[in-house]
């Protein structure tokens, strides 16, 4: 049996619907709270234009930065390192630029290189901090840490950094490798001096060092025969 369709009175066609209704509602809200609603709206558009102004400032560092950094790794690169150094300086004034860490990483190895042992150690220490885990940076500065030590004689504390950057996948992992055997041998760790070495030939067989650990395991006592 078919059903009567229900018809729409003209009283409900006058009733507001849900758009006028809560449309009509947020401007009385408004009309009431102008204070706040305009110290919110104000709040958010300080909050973006701090934030773009934020970035802007940062990739101008970058840029400016980047020209500095390029003209101190040329006078590093021909050795005149005075200058060198107060060029990096002046990059490390840029300390929002990507590139202020690096300026440490670079006058640490001047610092080595004139024998500079406890400026180098400082330097080194902070591109250290600067550099983020497992990268590339972070093992170059460890490498460079870890050299100044071994050249002070805190071989513990080398071996622990030479450690740290044999982990660290890339270029530097086989001379992380020796620096620990090196400083080993200097605190006769003769077990992780042979260890180090056995690792290091296992990726470069045709290694002089070959000759080398083929002697220091030659000079281990060979072990007691098990009593019966």
């Amino acid at each position: 049996m078919a059903t009567a369709s229900k018809r729409i009175a003209r009283k409900d066609l006058r009733q507001p619907d849900w758009f006028q209704v809560n449309s009509e509602k947020a401007i009385d809200f408004f009309g009431s709270h102008k204070v706040v609603v305009f110290g919110i709206l104000s709040a958010a558009l300080a909050i973006a234009v701090m934030i773009w102004s934020w970035q802007a400032f940062k990739e101008r560092q970058n840029v400016t930065a980047g020209q500095e950094f390029v003209k101190a790794v040329e006078l590093y690169q021909d050795t005149k390192y005075a200058e060198a150094l107060a060029a990096f300086e002046k990059v490390q004034g840029y300390r929002w630029s990507r590139y202020a860490g690096l300026a440490h990483l670079y006058q640490a190895n001047i610092h080595l290189a004139k024998s500079d042992l406890e400026k180098a150690l400082s330097s080194a220490q902070r591109a250290l901090s600067a550099t983020k885990p497992n990268s590339l940076y972070r093992q170059l500065a460890l490498m460079v840490l870890a050299s100044a030590e071994e050249r002070m004689n805190q071989c513990k504390m080398a071996i622990e950094h030479f450690t740290e950057a044999q982990k660290i996948s890339g270029a530097l992992q086989a001379d992380a490798l020796l620096g620990k055997a090196r400083c080993a041998e200097q605190l006769g760790d003769k077990a992780l001096m042979i260890a180090s070495y056995k690792e290091y030939v296992k990726d470069n067989p045709g290694s002089p060092l070959v000759i080398k650990l083929a002697e220091l395991t030659a000079a281990e006592p060979a072990p007691a025969p098990a009593q019966k």
